[in-house]
């Protein structure tokens, strides 16, 4: 090894004590290959997804290694620096086996730079998913002159509270932690909580606003890094082979489609169908519609339209209608019917197509079976919305979105109410046996209703002043906008006005907008009135106008 790079590793490894940090060098040696670390420890929960950001300098290649303190496990890898920045950051799942593929365990996290698994050793059982253990593990990147090393270290996951809230429309997951419309409970595993606000009443939220609730369990980012099952073509609620469940498509064509018959192939690529598909009958459909407004629940149903059902042991399934039905552009057509899994696990391809009279929808996705399938959200970790009455949507995830957040050890559930009526709901999160040993079992639920939206005006005077200020209380979540728009008339047919101002609702959920008249107030009738996305939430009210 070339003496000036010796140099720059000893000065690394003894000024920090054998942790290697960000690249530094003796001006002689800025020529010369160079690599290390960004941070001298990484820290990763366990069953999560640690990233390790790497640093090199007139390379674009390395070699990263990651050996346990006992040596029971050793991981190489080989990483590219693709977009000539300097720096690769590289994502490493700590889950591993089952239908986790190894190429999407190391990834990069830049689209422009490469990560390759070359060997790894201490995984004897590939057939059940499980985590690295915690513990302490030393990192190694290297070049063929030189080498640094740095730590990572796996934390055990833990289970804690939770924590619901309701935040105004495309708040940020990280802006929304300390929102003051909040409710924090801390409960045990097997707990249920109705999300209270500061006056002790049930957590409410305004239509059109979202309810965000925080789930207090760590350790499941590396198995949510697979598509959730339940946003597949086909979920199976029971993903077990040879089990007697409920199979959900769900599609939503690109145009509005008068539907003539509907194919469902599960025999694409010659894939094996499920068990008993050609003895399919019209007594195995529980639901069949449209869900128009998004929130996974059929609004229209067609199952009155069906007039035939045709099946092969090909593993395909037509249904024709006696009048066609349409499917409007982007509403989603849904149906669950009655069917056996067959006697295999992981994904398979499969294609729903809706036959129209002058157009043809067609979608290819896949169906998941075994345990990966397992839980809307995948390997026994399970997310869904209730009614009070104990309804679940026929797609479970249509008006929710989620995001793990490892800062704040837990899952982040956001409902778009807008997909909903006006009523008391609850979401459901279970972690169950199926998934990884090293996830804490846990099983939350968070009441809350969703209410109209309404603003109610605190000063309906006006004075001799050309300003007209207008201000009003609203049950909306802060930060959230709405439109005030003011009507002034002159009694005699004379001057009109009408004057429209955007306000952001206030921590305190008040609202207020200031105006100028052509005039002073009192000589005007002035009508007032709150919108918001289109919709009147307050008024039109009568100021005190001319007399």
């Amino acid at each position: 090894m070339d003496t000036r790079l010796a140099l720059v590793a000893t000065v690394l490894l003894v000024g920090l004590g054998g942790i290697g940090a960000t690249i530094a060098a003796p001006a002689a040696a800025q020529s010369e290959p160079a690599v290390g670390f960004s941070d001298a420890q990484t820290t990763v929960t366990q069953g999560d997804v640690a990233t390790i950001d790497l640093q090199l300098r007139n390379t674009d290649h390395a070699t990263l290694r990651i050996n346990s303190a006992n040596q029971q496990y050793q991981a190489a890898l080989r990483v590219r620096d693709g977009d000539g920045d300097g720096t690769v950051s590289v994502r490493s799942n700590t889950v591993r086996g089952g239908n986790i593929d190894d190429a999407d365990r190391f990834t990069a996290g830049s689209d422009g730079d490469s990560v390759e698994l070359l060997t790894e050793s201490g995984v004897t059982d590939t057939s059940a998913v499980t985590a690295l253990d915690p513990g302490r593990y030393n990192l190694i990147v290297s070049t063929d002159e030189t080498s640094v090393a740095a730590v990572l270290s796996v934390d055990e996951p833990e289970a804690g509270g939770t924590h619901a809230s309701v935040v105004a429309p495309n708040t940020p997951v990280i802006e929304s932690e300390n929102d003051p419309a909040t409710n924090t409970s801390e409960i045990g595993a097997d707990e249920s909580m109705a999300s209270t606000d500061a006056t002790g009443a049930l957590l409410s939220a305004a239509r059109g606003d979202r309810v965000r609730t925080r789930f207090g369990v760590s350790g499941i980012g590396g198995v949510l890094e697979s598509p959730a099952p339940a946003r597949n073509l086909v979920y199976v609620m029971d993903s077990t082979p040879t089990a007697d469940t409920i199979h959900t498509v769900q599609t939503v064509p690109n145009e509005t489609i008068s539907m003539r018959s509907l194919t469902i192939d599960y025999g694409v690529d010659n894939n094996v169908p499920p068990r008993g598909v050609h003895q399919f009958s019209r007594s195995d459909i529980d639901v069949f519609g449209v869900d128009e407004t998004g929130n996974g629940f059929v609004d229209r149903s067609v199952s009155a339209a069906i007039q035939n059902i045709r099946t092969g042991t090909d593993g395909r399934i037509t249904i024709t209608f006696d009048r066609p039905v349409t499917v409007s552009e982007n509403h989603t057509l849904l149906t669950a019917y009655k069917m056996r899994n067959p006697d295999t696990t992981g994904a398979t391809d499969v294609t729903v197509t809706l036959h129209g009279n002058r157009s043809t929808h067609r979608e290819r996705g896949t169906v998941l079976y075994g345990p990966a399938g397992n839980g809307t959200l995948g390997h026994g970790v399970d997310l869904r919305p209730r009614t009070a009455n104990g309804d679940v949507p026929t797609a479970p995830l249509a008006a929710v979105d989620t995001t793990y957040d490892p800062a704040a050890g837990g899952l982040v559930v956001t409902m778009d109410t807008d997909a909903f009526a006006t009523g008391e709901y609850r979401m459901d999160f279970t972690v169950g046996e199926s998934a990884p040993s090293s996830v804490p079992r846990v099983s939350f639920s968070e009441s809350f209703a969703i209410v109209e939206p309404t603003a109610q005006f605190t000063n309906q005077s006006v004075s001799d002043d050309p300003q007209l200020s207008v201000t009003a209380d609203t049950n909306l979540a802060p930060d959230g906008s709405v439109i005030v728009r003011v009507t002034a008339e002159e009694p005699n047919g004379g001057i009109s006005q009408t004057l429209n101002c955007v306000a952001t609702v206030e921590s305190d959920r008040s609202i207020r907008c200031d105006f100028d008249l052509s005039k002073s107030a009192d000589n005007f009738d002035i009508e007032v009135t709150i919108q918001r996305g289109g919709f009147t939430i307050g008024g039109p009210t009568e100021f005190n106008g001319a007399l």
